[in-house]
C-alpha cells in the first residue's frame, strides 16, 4: 500500500503523521484520506501541495504500493501567503476586470457577452478549485443562474435582475430532486449560495453599465486599486504595523473613489468615496467567502488556491458598488 505522509496542520486534522492506502493515482488516495479523516482535514487538501517520492504531483499522477506521497501545506495554517506574487493568476483576475474597461463604451450587448463570461469563467474555476472538498458545490445552477440574472438585468433593469436571481435560486434547490448524488443539504447550501453570487455578480456588472460608461470606467478603477492594495499589503504589510490585506483594500479604494470623484464628470466626491466604500467591502468579504468556498475555511488576509482567487472580490464589490452609486441617485 501506498504510504501517506501528512505535516503541519493537515497531521494535526488526521491525528497522525502516516497512513497507508490502496489506490491507483493521487486523486483516489486523497478521497479516501478525506472519507477517513474528516471534513477539517478535507478542507485542508484545497491549498495543499503533493510530492509523489520527492517529486511534485497533480491528481492524475499514478502511484503504486511502494510510493510516498507527501502532503505539504503552504505557510499560515494552510492558506497560500502572499508574500511571493504569484504573477499568472492575478494578473488573470486582473485582466478580467479590465476586460470590462475595454467594452465599456461598446454596444451594451456586447458588454454584457464580456461581463457574462468573466463571471462564467470565475464560477468554473470555483468550481475547479472546490472538488477537493467534501460536498462541494453542483456547478450548472451557478453557470445558469448567472445567464438569467444577467439577461434579465439587461432586458429589464432591476425587476429582471430578480427574477433571474428567482430563478437560479428555484434551480438549485430543486437541482437533487433529479439528480440523486446531490441530495446533500450542505452540498445544496454552497449551490444555492454560489448562484446567488454569480447572479448578483453578473447582474450587477450589468446594471453598472445600463447607468453609463463613466460607471463602470469608476467601478474598474476601484475595483483595481483595491484588488492591488489588498495585495501590496498582504505581501509587504507586515513591515507596517496595523496593515493587512483588509486595510490595503479599504485605503486602494478609497484612493481611487477620490480619484474617480474628481476626474469624472458625472460621478462627485461623495459617490466616489462612497462607491469606493462599497466595492472594497465586496472585495474584502468576498475574498474571505472565496477563500471558504475554495478551501473550506475562512481566510481573510491571504490568498486562496485557484487561477481565478484575486477575481473572488470583484465578484462581490459589483453589485454592492452598483447599489452604492443607485442609492446615492
Amino acid at each position: 500500500m501506498a504510504t501517506l505522509r501528512l505535516f503541519a496542520n493537515l497531521r494535526e486534522s488526521a491525528g497522525t503523521d502516516s497512513a497507508q492506502f490502496e489506490a491507483g493515482t493521487v486523486d483516489e488516495l486523497l478521497g479516501q484520506a478525506s472519507d477517513r479523516f474528516g471534513i477539517q482535514f478535507s478542507a485542508g487538501l484545497g491549498s495543499a501541495r503533493v510530492w509523489v517520492n520527492g517529486e511534485q504531483a497533480n491528481a492524475d499522477t499514478p502511484i503504486g504500493p511502494s510510493d510516498e506521497v507527501a502532503l505539504i501545506p503552504p505557510v499560515s495554517g494552510g492558506a497560500l501567503s502572499m508574500t511571493s506574487f504569484d504573477v499568472a493568476p492575478n494578473l488573470l483576475s486582473v485582466a478580467l476586470v479590465v476586460s470590462l474597461l475595454a467594452v465599456a463604451w461598446a454596444d451594451e450587448a456586447w458588454y454584457v457577452f464580456v461581463a457574462v463570461g468573466a463571471v462564467l469563467a470565475w464560477v468554473w474555476d470555483l468550481s475547479e478549485t472546490a472538488t477537493r472538498l467534501r460536498d462541494a458545490f453542483v456547478v450548472y445552477p451557478a453557470l445558469i443562474g448567472t445567464v438569467t440574472a444577467a439577461t434579465g438585468a439587461y432586458a429589464w433593469g432591476f425587476e429582471g435582475f430578480a427574477a433571474g436571481i428567482a430563478i437560479g435560486i428555484i434551480l438549485s434547490v430543486s437541482w437533487p430532486v433529479f439528480f440523486a448524488s446531490s441530495r446533500d443539504f450542505r452540498m445544496t447550501a454552497s449551490t444555492t449560495l454560489v448562484t446567488l453570487i454569480a447572479g448578483s455578480a453578473g447582474a450587477g456588472l450589468v446594471l453598472i453599465r445600463l447607468l453609463g460608461s463613466y460607471a463602470v470606467v469608476a467601478f474598474v478603477l476601484i475595483t483595481v486599486f483595491a484588488l492591488v492594495g489588498a495585495w501590496i499589503a498582504g505581501a509587504y504589510g507586515a513591515q507596517i504595523q496595523s496593515i493587512d490585506a483588509n486595510v490595503g483594500a479599504l485605503l486602494g479604494a478609497l484612493i481611487a473613489g477620490l480619484l474617480a470623484g474628481l476626474v469624472i464628470d458625472q460621478l462627485d466626491i461623495a459617490a466616489g468615496l462612497l462607491g469606493g466604500v462599497a466595492a472594497s467591502a465586496g472585495v474584502i468579504s468576498g475574498r474571505a467567502l472565496g477563500s471558504m468556498l475554495r478551501t473550506g475555511t475562512v481566510v481573510h488576509t491571504e490568498d486562496a488556491p485557484g487561477s481565478l482567487a484575486m477575481f473572488d472580490g470583484a465578484v462581490m464589490a459589483a453589485p454592492l458598488f452598483w447599489l452604492a452609486l443607485w442609492l446615492i441617485g
